[in-house]
């Protein structure tokens, strides 16, 4: 199950991530943007729900754990791979207008939480300087978001387990 839901996690992230870049550069920075973190989240805890049921109701903590993970996992890794892609082969110029479109969004927020100009312009460089999706920055964020995922996975595990009874 952890197998295919994760496919189901990076299929529907691939959708959401054309989405947002169909409606471009706004749409990338818009805090709707920030709804696809629910997208894991749901297809993970249907995973493991979809192993408890094919198990006749009985998902030791272990199993639960290692197909939420998986889910977790096998998502993230491919929706990794696409932005990649998409990024760095497909349309280099909109990477570019991210970059630039995040750089604005940056100051604006820094000024409404009342950061000095210099704090602001130090910001807005460091967003502009470097391309966020190299190689390199791609594994390092997959690697700090499997992490992430691992903890959550664990409270996932915790909530849908249910162990075979004592009689």
């Amino acid at each position: 199950m952890g197998l295919l839901y994760g496919l189901i996690h990076g299929g529907i992230a691939i959708v959401f991530t054309l989405v947002l870049y169909l409606g471009g550069v706004k749409w990338f920075t818009h805090p709707l943007a920030w709804s696809a973190l629910a997208i894991p989240l749901i297809v993970a805890v249907l995973g493991g729900l979809a192993q408890k049921k094919a198990n006749s109701g009985i998902l030791p903590f272990g199993e639960a754990l290692k197909t939420v993970f998986t889910v977790f996992v096998i998502g993230t890794l491919i929706s990794t791979a696409f932005s990649y892609l998409l990024f760095n082969v497909i349309d280099v110029p909109f990477r570019e207008a991210l970059s630039q479109e995040a750089a604005e969004v940056t100051g604006k927020m820094m000024e409404r939480f009342g950061a000095s100009q210099e704090q602001i312009d130090k910001a807005v460089e460091e967003t502009l300087s470097g391309n966020n999706y190299t190689l390199s920055r791609q594994v390092l964020s997959f690697a700090f978001m499997s992490i992430i995922w691992f903890v959550i996975s664990l409270i996932i595990a915790a909530i849908i387990k249910k162990d075979k009874p004592a009689f």
